[in-house]
């Protein structure tokens, strides 16, 4: 499918409430999806952070329906190294936005890049640096995890201008590698991919979203725009569980 892409979380009525619930786990990748934006598009989050709390009830049914010959995904465009290392360091300068936003008054810390993490270092790597720097955080697990299972994430808990500093540092010393905007090739499929799949698979399960955008709208004002389609879990994950198998987004 669309590699990295996923739901933004704009301004103008964010589209999925679940996305929200991203929040924290994702500000690492958020970051890309902010500074993209002020660029020409943005990249997509993972899944939504999920404490795990107790072994989840009997699935519901859903419902599946014929996946539309959409052709091929188009590819990303090119991507320098010169070009990764401009958006890490702007990255890096968006990150300390976001701390002043919130305390003006702090003084930016010294921090340099340690290397990049995926999904696989991602646990072990960011729980030791939160830990480092007093930030506060609990591991992520994937919708439908039971006991046992190893979680795929960790999640940050920002509470006061201490942790907003420490987080800054391990957003600075161990980004996810940061990626050039989607073409407009690419949200053309993927429009196409939302409102002839994904939105009348949600449509089958009972679920109703607004009516979307035209298409040149939705390429257009990418992402900001103010649509994208909720799978309707709302706090069950089973519910996002199922509806997901049957109903996968883009990836």
């Amino acid at each position: 499918m669309l590699g990295a892409v996923s739901a933004p979380d704009n301004e103008k009525g964010a589209p999925v409430t679940r996305a929200k619930q991203r929040g924290l786990r994702l500000l690492h990748t958020a970051l890309v999806v902010a500074l993209v934006s002020t660029v020409a598009g943005c990249t997509f989050p993972p899944v939504s952070a999920t404490r795990l709390t107790s072994t989840p009830s009997p699935a519901p049914s859903a419902v599946a329906i014929a996946m539309p010959d959409l052709g091929p995904s188009p590819a990303p465009a090119p991507q320098t190294p010169e070009q990764t290392e401009q958006l890490r360091l702007a990255n890096a300068d968006l990150a300390w936005k976001q701390v002043i936003s919130e305390y003006p008054a702090a003084v930016r810390p010294s921090a340099s890049f340690q290397g990049y993490i995926s999904q696989a270092t991602e646990v072990a790597v960011l729980t030791k640096c939160y830990t480092d720097h007093d930030v506060a955080n609990y591991p992520d697990y994937p919708v439908g995890a039971k006991k046992g299972d190893k979680p795929h994430g960790v999640v940050p808990e920002i509470s006061n201008e201490e942790g907003a500093i420490g987080l800054y540092i391990c957003q600075v010393e161990h980004p996810y590698p940061p990626t050039l905007p989607p073409t407009p090739e690419q949200l053309g499929w993927l429009y196409d991919y939302l409102t002839k799949f994904l939105v009348p698979c949600y449509q089958a399960n009972g679920v109703t979203n607004p009516p979307p955008p035209s298409r040149e709208e939705f390429v257009a004002k990418w992402p900001n725009q103010g649509w994208y389609p909720d799978d309707g879990g709302g706090a069950d994950p089973e519910r996002i569980r199922v509806i997901t198998e049957v109903c996968p987004p883009p990836k």
